[in-house]
């Protein structure tokens, strides 16, 4: 017999008083008076005609007289006396048993088959099933004498049919009706198996159950996506929350600790924001443990059979983390249906599911939206989750908040981040600082957008973007439209003005070559932000909806600077309704409209067709600069530029008159100057004026220009 006494209490119970009725007493009783009951069976099997001769030939594999060997062998390890007791003795041995637990539960003893029995609100009968499949788990020698009774040396596990006929020894066998809604089947105590008719299923107990009713182990892990909280009232009051959030879920939370009716807590907010974290903390600030699971695609039924479970286990609160994935939505219908209705249930879920799972509901839940935070919120949430001891100048932390707008799990994960790229640092350069915290901020960005974008180098600074005054101007503006926006935004009040996103969205136009890409890297460096190149290819799609799709994981991910590249493929007019692809062309414009004016990011678009840009955009947009082409002091300077100081120039080098002579882009130097130094290379001379010359010429060449 398989010792259960364990040497430490529980993790989640407190120490075991004192008591001759402890859980080992109490689960040596049980298992005792199970193998009454299968003594008894047995004897009436050979009542009816089943004989020892006949079990070697039956069973093939039971040799004469094993299962009474069987008997007595688990009769002297559990010290109990088998016989051939009747129902009323057996009634009478139950009687007993429960009357000594009930003394040590009494007595402030923890029992966990009595804990089981309440929790799933258990009948005799499949309180006595649930026993059975525990013994044959927990010593072999129940599972062979079960397979005995069942008839087949394989089948080790007691049959629901076996364990009704245990539990009412009657000459016909009670019906197995209705029982699949009993709690202890429905809501996942015991498990049903196989295909055979519903009295010839298998019953088994997981092996989490098994530890957890033996008390043989003290670890209690169900699965990687199911976690029990325990009661931490104060979690709400420590998190950093607009006061609107704040008092709403505070009410909620306090009607459900005074024993008033609360619909459920429905919390809708973006990936990283803490809705989860929201929801929990309101449960638990009720008084109540949490039951907290995770539920991607189809795994509604499975998964929240087992939340039901740990729910009457643990007496707990439900909260279910709504996670769709791109193959498989969350059928909202089926969730609502799998959780349980005699508990307090909170749902965390995307914005753009808050929809489908309220309308779903059989009741309406009460919805709470958790909206991006504030640049003044995001303030308060680096300065809560920096490590204690590490000081950060509070100009410095303002400045990453308006920088990067992250939610609480983004802070996190970049704090974490940066402490993790401390550690490779000598020992003496480990201090958390501001550069380190920007650094590790920056890898969190690049890691949430995958492949719809693509990071771009950032070679350039302001002194290397040559551009005429009214150009330089803006760029400015738009520095220092992000650089100053908590100032002016909410210092000086300019936040009350604007309803909609709080962000920038610059519109670059011009020639080809003119600088519009090196603006907006020269930008994103000024802003220490990273700059990722939106892969047109990779949003545009021929399928319904797959575009809009796209747009919304790209500005869903809240990265550095969003730079649109020949924007006007997104940008286009609008087109007068002829068939269904002008149709479906103009909604991907319209929800592109409204994803730039809600978006608190920064963005770029960069165009060389400007008269193709729909005049709905122009409102949307914040600064707005047009590119034109160098003027002659321009182009000296960028030809200046564009030859490094190592190269070997010829004598004759007049760069002065390349200037004058050639009206072309930035871009049109460079490759001009780059394929010169080749020319001049492959002569085995310097570079001189007749070798950009000829180059700038094959540059006029490409462009159509006739020499």
């Amino acid at each position: 017999m398989t010792d259960t006494r364990r040497e430490h209490p529980r993790a989640d119970q407190p120490a075991t008083p004192v008591s001759p009725f402890d859980d080992a007493w109490h689960l040596r009783a049980e298992l005792g008076r199970v193998l009454e009951m299968l003594s008894s069976c047995l004897h009436r099997q050979r009542q009816r005609g089943r004989t020892p001769v006949g079990d070697a030939v039956g069973g093939l594999v039971i040799e004469e007289g094993e299962a009474e060997g069987l008997v007595a062998d688990l009769a002297s390890a559990l010290g109990a006396t088998p016989g051939t007791r009747m129902p009323p003795e057996l009634g009478k041995l139950r009687e007993d048993v429960a009357s000594h637990a009930a003394q040590g539960v009494a007595q402030g003893v923890f029992l966990p088959l009595v804990h089981a029995q309440r929790a799933f609100e258990l009948r005799p009968a499949e309180y006595d099933a649930v026993l059975l499949a525990l013994a044959v788990e927990i010593d072999p020698r129940f599972g062979r004498l079960v397979a005995y009774l069942n008839d087949h040396v394989a089948r080790t596990r007691p049959t629901l049919g076996l364990a009704l006929t245990l539990a009412d020894p009657g000459p016909t066998p009670p019906p197995a009706i209705g029982i699949t809604d009993r709690p202890f089947l429905r809501d996942g105590l015991v498990d049903l198996e196989g295909d055979a008719p519903l009295p010839g299923k298998t019953i088994k107990l997981t092996q989490d159950l098994v530890d957890r009713l033996a008390e043989s182990s003290t670890h209690l892990a169900v699965a990687s996506w199911l976690t029990v909280h325990g009661t931490d009232q104060g979690l709400l009051d420590r998190l950093v929350l607009e006061p609107t959030v704040d008092h709403a879920v505070t009410t909620w939370s306090d009607s459900l600790r005074a024993g008033q009716p609360v619909a459920p807590l429905l919390i809708a907010g973006s990936d990283g924001n803490g809705r989860a974290t929201l929801a929990r903390a309101a449960l638990l600030r009720a008084g109540l443990k949490v039951v907290e699971v995770e539920i991607i695609g189809d795994s509604v039924d499975a998964r929240l059979r087992v939340a039901r479970r740990e729910a009457r286990w643990h007496r707990a609160a439900v909260l279910v983390r709504a996670r769709p994935t791109a193959q498989q939505a969350i059928d909202w219908a089926s969730l609502w249906s799998a959780l349980p209705s005699d508990r307090p249930i909170a749902i965390s879920a995307a914005p753009d599911d808050a929809a489908a799972a309220g309308s779903s509901a059989p009741v309406e839940p009460a919805l709470v939206r958790l909206d991006e935070p504030s640049i003044p919120t995001r303030t308060q949430l680096w300065t809560a989750l920096l490590p204690p001891g590490v000081k950060i100048e509070e100009s410095e932390i303002e400045e990453i908040a308006s920088r990067f707008p992250f939610g609480p799990g983004r802070i996190a994960r970049a704090i974490r981040r940066a402490q993790a790229d401390l550690s490779l640092r000598p020992a003496g350069e480990r201090r958390l600082t501001f550069a380190a915290l920007m650094a590790a901020a920056r890898e969190v960005d690049t890691a949430s957008i995958g492949p719809l974008a693509q990071k771009m180098p950032l070679p350039y600074r302001r002194s290397d973007l040559i551009v005429p005054p009214h150009v330089g101007d803006e760029l400015d503006l738009a520095i220092a439209w992000v650089r100053y926006r908590h100032r002016v935004l909410h210092e000086w009040g300019f936040i009350r003005r604007m309803t909609m996103g709080h962000g920038l969205t610059a519109l670059f136009s011009g020639p080809s070559g003119t600088g519009k890409t090196m603006a907006a890297q020269v930008l994103a460096r000024e802003l220490a932000l990273d700059l990722y190149r939106v892969d047109l290819s990779q949003i545009m799609s021929k399928y319904i909806g797959e575009t809009e799709k796209n747009l919304a994981t790209v500005y869903g991910a809240r990265v550095g600077v969003l730079f649109f590249d020949e924007a006007e493929v997104v940008l286009g007019r609008r087109h007068e309704t002829k068939d269904a692809r002008d149709r479906y062309a103009n909604i991907e414009i319209a929800y592109l409209l409204q994803r730039m004016e809600e978006y608190d990011g920064v963005t770029v678009l960069a165009t060389n067709r400007m008269q193709d840009i729909d005049e709905a955009f122009m409102r949307r947009l914040h600064v707005v600069i047009d590119f034109s082409l160098p003027l002659e002091a321009d182009r000296l300077r960028i030809w200046e530029g564009m030859l490094p100081e190592q190269a070997d120039r010829a004598p004759d080098l007049d760069l002065r008159e390349l200037a004058r002579e050639f009206e072309v882009s930035g871009g049109q130097i460079k490759n001009a100057a780059l394929a010169g130094a080749f020319l001049a290379a492959a002569a085995g001379e310097p570079i001189g004026t007749t070798h950009l010359r000829r180059a700038m010429r094959r540059e006029l060449v490409k462009s159509g220009k006739i020499m």
